[in-house]
């Protein structure tokens, strides 16, 4: 009975983590690892991880969406790592191997160290990694597999245990929801039970000892102590864990290990060998335990290659794949019958009553899928976190406005600050306090339900970090995954009905009839507390085609200030209408704001009946102990230190991000010149004389016209571009002593990985030498700190960075910086592109083979990226031989790599179809048509040229057909392009979209109508395919029919602008096709109605043509012209 007393006392803290993944002390960054598939990337893949390699750490994933596939979940050993425990000769074969030959299947490394906790086990570790698990898998309830080593089997043991007593009593179900999920654990070395006269606390002892570090002799003693503990641990998961299959996995081989007699003291039943030797192994008896749906095997191994093999071949891997497999193995009919109880939340395995039923629904995951995007937690994630204890100021009520807003029922705080002075960080810093949140449960909050949520505006992210969309989706699937029960009450038209459902559920409409309705239901007792940070860097994405070049373009009225940094009317309106919005939503008794931005004008009027903070008022103190700090590890004895830290404070103003870059700039100078350089340095960032301006101007030129160069290909780039990809792209697209392309070169120099490390870390070098610091390579998707992983972005080190390397007159004032070729900029990123695609597959597979053949997504999306390059010049490229040579290269460079992975693939069992039926079918297909899919089979793409097609490369097809000597060839080739220019196949999103919120598919789009006449000049002919024509009608409903949800989402986003110029060409490429002979009388059956009512009916072209284009005034005079074509009287109606 006290054992469940503590367990269900713990639930409350590890529930506080699975919904807190974030905090300023714990050192978190956002990362990936070895994703191969971008399935799930719009939900749920996005995973805090922290750099002292605790927590959780995603090396593989091939699952779906939804609840398909498995996650299987590896917990290391005492003192082992995530990866290091699983790598044996540089293979990590969780993340190397096991996705090969398990599909469908999410590979989660987990990470922990510390001590036993005061119930003698290890409860804390466990309460961590239950709280990892339930956030990491927040939207998904696909099973899981756990693995543990060593004494990471008793971590998931007492994890599974809280989490069960979680379930039966009803407290914390997003806990509890781990328990009936998971199907399977492995136990590798893991001591279960007593062996012989040894007490399992012995048993622990003796395996602790065979952990990669040395324990100490206080832990050893501990192990011992805590036999009892670990015995009712035991007696419990026995009881929880009956419908679960088990393995328990003993090692045959002895580890040699070297121990002090000290250590020995505290192990009994260790004998000594020769030099202090001694020859171990887990217990044998020990290692396992009798027990309903409990495997044993032994493996020829020792302790620690239980858990690492370096080849697919080992026998031992061959074992660990048959008992993953064995595990993940669905339940036979007796088992679902006893596992429902567990599903239901009506087992009592301690004979006590069942608390609560749990509450389950199918659509209110969907809900919350449907409003999670990947980038909600980016932004927040890439902020540092605050220096000491120099934010700890806003709390306390002598200093700051703050404590007595918690209290008032004052709707908004304005926290202002200029450019670069923390707000970001202190909002981090304040929104994850735990005083702060009891300040306001104890004063304004403290008679209703508190939700807290928060969003951080990023104006260098993609469209839906800066939007109104984003902001209440985010604040959305904040308060709606923490409270389940109010997703009805939010929306309620959404229940009963089919998912997806026919309209848009992400409109901006929906979500927000969705936010308001909670408070029209829940306004006696909902309190929400909003924390927004950079109120400036929002956007009106919806409606930014509105706006004119001019409008968008940014101007400069002040070289100091906020204002410095420039305007635009866009930007401007953007700034009114988020006011309007904070203004609108903010109640006084049930929704409070916290709201951070510059001193901008639009913000001075719109919040001047609301409490403020103007940050540089209060951050002189702690600039000045950030500026002491960095001064006393960098330049330690230096004199007069106290005063030199008020004046850097004092000169300041605030702006934190100054003070750290002036002290960049002195710290390495002579006590002699330190002070006169500090006096020298301006006291702005922005501007032509600031000192951005300053680090620039003390580069010598050459140094300056390399800076010009990389900065305005990071501007440049479609997306942060890749350390390798820059690196490559620095170089530009051409030798300068052969004139050849660079790319050619490299297939007589092929790259290896030295070359390749050597070329990033020139660059990482030249990024800190030329950029002045200014431009940074971030960690990317790797477990090693190799520079060469294609993950490592280059990114600003500050939006104000971005904003000032805009400007042109900047680049005027410089020596020797000549204005950029905007052409050769693009060409030199499409090398950059198609360069890095020749050297991937040094760094990892760029293809993969499970859960069916395609690229790599990361891969793919540098495709991508090298042909949007290649869209930008293709009119216009100077060299238009060169242009297409490197486009051909980038075409056989796929194709290598292509036909070399299928090569090297070797099938897990004996599979004769392999090598002589389906590998020589492989190999004749065509790369492109393996795109990645997060939904939907990829398209069917015969070559690169029905690529290039879609990609609107209008030169690159009319050199390549013009190329066909053959008039019959050429025609051919010309009609098999013909049907991927008049009716894209909009089947299916590519996986790369959640790599890249800007991205969008090449098979969405209507191709350039230019291309039309094009094919028709090389012979094509809609009268040799009736099809052609057919497809092409069918295409236009996709773009015009009011009901579409297709329709609905690009009229309510940024890609309005995008629709009109699909529904423009789509209107060319119909009234092409007539007047190249399509038949107007083609029949053409046509679905109507809903899902529930639908009908189809037989219509001619020509009726169905009026039909789109009647009551669409844009297109009056092309109907009209359409009915002459087709010989009917023109007359249009404008209006229906």
């Amino acid at each position: 009975m006290n054992r469940i007393k503590e367990t269900l006392a713990r639930l409350a803290r590890a529930a506080r983590g699975s919904r807190e993944p974030s905090s300023p002390a714990n050192s978190l960054r956002l990362d990936r690892v070895g994703r191969t598939s971008s399935s799930t990337l719009d939900s749920r893949e996005k995973v805090l991880v922290r750099a002292d390699g605790r927590g959780p750490l995603i090396l593989f994933d091939s699952t779906p969406n939804g609840d398909e596939g498995i996650d299987i979940v590896f917990v290391h050993g005492l003192f082992g790592s995530r990866s290091g425990t699983w790598t044996k000769g540089g293979v990590c074969y969780p993340r190397d191997f096991l996705g090969q030959d398990i599909p469908n299947v999410r590979i989660i490394a987990w990470g922990w160290a510390g001590v036993l906790g005061g119930n003698g086990t290890f409860s804390e570790q466990a309460e961590n990694l239950l709280a990892d698990i339930a956030r990491i898998r927040s939207g998904t309830n696909r099973p899981i597999v756990f693995v543990g080593h060593g004494l990471g089997g008793l971590v998931i043991k007492e994890a599974l245990n809280t989490a069960a007593m979680s379930r039966i009593y009803g407290a914390h179900v997003e806990l509890g929801n781990v328990y009936p999920r998971t199907i399977g654990c492995i136990f590798l070395g893991t001591p279960h039970v007593r062996s012989g006269k040894r007490s399992l606390g012995e048993c622990l002892a003796a395996t602790a000892l065979l952990s990669p570090a040395a324990p100490s002799s206080q832990l050893l003693r501990s192990l011992r102590e805590s036999d009892k503990a670990f015995e009712n641990q035991h007696a419990t998961f026995l009881m929880i864990s009956r419908d679960i299959r088990v393995v328990c996995v003993r090692e045959k081989l002895p580890a040699t290990i070297q121990a002090s007699a000290e250590l020995l003291r505290d192990v009994n039943g260790v004998e000594v060998g020769k030099g202090g030797t001694i020859q171990m192994m887990v217990p044998r008896d020990s290692a396992a335990y009798e027990g309903f749906n409990v495997a044993r095997h032994d493996m020829i191994a020792s302790h620690q290659d239980l858990a690492r093999f370096k080849s697919r071949d080992e026998p031992g891997y061959l074992q660990m794949v048959s008992y993953i497999t064995k595990a993940s193995s669905g339940p036979t009919p007796a088992e679902a019958e006893a596992r429902e109880p567990r599903n239901q939340g009506d087992i009592t395995p301690l004979g006590l009553s069942k608390c609560a039923p749990v509450f389950a629904d199918n659509q209110n995951l969907e809900i919350l899928n449907a409003l999670y995007y990947d980038t909600m937690t980016e932004r927040e994630s890439r902020i540092d976190p605050a220096y000491g204890q120099t934010c700890d100021w806003l709390l306390s009520p002598s200093q700051s406005p703050f404590p007595k807003f918690l209290k008032s029922k004052d709707p908004v705080l304005w926290i202002s600050g200029n450019a670069g002075s923390g707000k970001s960080t202190l909002m981090k810093h304040i929104y994850h306090s735990e005083k702060m949140k009891q300040q306001v449960l104890d004063g304004w909050a403290s008679e209703g339900d508190l939700h807290m949520a928060c969003f951080f505006m990023f104006e260098g992210g993609n469209r839906i970090q800066k939007s109104y969309e984003g902001f209440l989706r985010s604040v959305m699937y904040q308060i709606l995954s923490a409270r389940r029960d109010l997703i009805k009450v939010a929306f309620p038209s959404f229940f009963d009905g089919p998912w997806p459902p026919p309209v848009l559920f992400t409109s901006i409409n929906n979500l927000n009839q969705g936010f308001y309705s909670l408070f029209a239901h829940m306004s006696e007792t909902l309190r929400l507390f909003v924390f927004i940070d950079g109120l400036d860097e929002y956007r009106i994405m919806e409606r930014k085609d509105h706006y004119e070049p001019k409008q968008l373009d940014i101007t400069y009225e002040r070289d100091t200030g906020d204002e410095s940094w420039g305007q635009s009317k866009w930007a401007t309106d953007s700034h009114i209408e988020i006011a309007k919005l904070v203004s609108s939503m903010a109640n006084k008794d049930t929704a409070k704001f916290v709201v951070t931005s510059r001193e901008l004008p639009v913000f001075e009027e719109a919040f001047t009946d609301f409490p403020r903070i103007r940050l540089q008022e209060h951050t002189e103190r702690s600039i000045a102990q950030y500026v002491a700090g960095r001064l006393e590890d960098e330049a330690p004895g230096l004199p007069d230190t106290k005063n030199l830290c008020k004046e850097v404070a004092q000169k300041s103003h605030g702006d934190i991000l100054w003070a750290r870059l002036a002290i960049d700039m002195v710290v390495g100078c002579s006590l002699r010149t330190l002070r006169s350089t500090l006096d020298s340095l301006p006291t702005h960032l922005g501007g032509p004389d600031g000192l951005y301006m300053r680090m620039l101007e003390n580069l010598d030129t050459d140094h300056q016209r390399s800076a010009s160069r990389i900065f305005h290909l990071v501007l440049k780039a479609q997306q942060p571009p890749s350390l390798v990809t820059l690196a490559f792209a620095e170089e530009g697209y051409l030798s300068p002593t052969t004139n050849e392309l660079r790319i050619t070169y490299d297939n007589t120099h092929p790259f290896d990985i030295a070359s390749v490390q050597r070329l990033s870390d020139r660059t990482q070098s030249r990024l800190y030498v030329c950029c002045a610091g200014l431009l940074v390579a971030e960690t990317g998707p790797s477990t090693s700190n190799s520079s060469t992983e294609t993950g490592q972005r280059v990114v600003f080190v500050h939006q104000t960075a971005k904003e000032w390397v805009r400007r042109k007159d900047i680049w005027q004032r410089l020596p020797g910086c000549s204005p950029e070729n905007g052409v050769e900029l693009d060409f030199s990123l499409l090398s950059g592109c198609a360069r890095h695609i020749k050297a991937f597959e040094i760094l990892r597979p760029p293809v993969l083979a499970w859960p069916n053949w395609r690229f790599r997504p990361d891969a793919w999306l540098l495709i991508a990226n090298a042909l949007r390059y290649a869209e930008r010049i293709d009119g216009v490229v100077p060299d238009v031989a060169k242009y297409c040579e490197l486009l051909d290269e980038l075409d056989a460079t796929c194709q290598r790599a292509w036909v070399a992975a299928l090569q090297k693939h070797k099938p897990l069992h004996e599979d004769p179809d392999w090598y002589e039926v389906r590998l020589p079918s492989y190999c004749k297909k065509h790369w492109a048509s393996f795109e990645p899919m997060d939904a939907g089979k990829p398209p069917k793409r015969k070559d690169f040229l029905s690529l290039a097609v879609q990609a609107n490369l209008v030169r690159y097809t009319t050199t390549k057909l013009n190329q066909i000597d053959n008039k019959e060839d050429r025609k051919k080739k010309a009609q098999e392009l013909l049907p991927y220019v008049v009716s894209p196949k909009a089947e299916g999103f590519s996986a790369c979209a959640g790599l890249s919120g800007d991205y969008w598919d090449f098979h969405h789009d209507m191709p350039d109508s230019r291309l039309l006449d094009v094919l028709f000049a090389a012979g094509a002919s809609p009268r040799d395919d009736d099809k052609v024509f057919t497809k092409a009608l069918k295409t236009g409903r996709h773009y015009f029919s009011r009901g579409s949800v297709t329709m609905t989402h690009l009229l309510e986003t940024s890609s309005s602008t995008r629709l009109m110029e699909n529904r423009e060409r789509w209107v060319a490429a119909v009234k092409s096709l007539l007047q190249h002979g399509a038949d107007p009388q083609t029949e053409i059956q046509v679905t109507t109605g809903t899902s529930e009512n639908q009908s189809t009916a037989t219509v001619a072209a020509v009726d169905l043509i009026r039909e789109t284009l009647e009551g669409e005034p844009e297109y009056a005079v092309e109907l009209v012209e359409m009915e002459i074509i087709m010989g009917r009287r023109g007359s249009v109606g404008i209006a229906r």
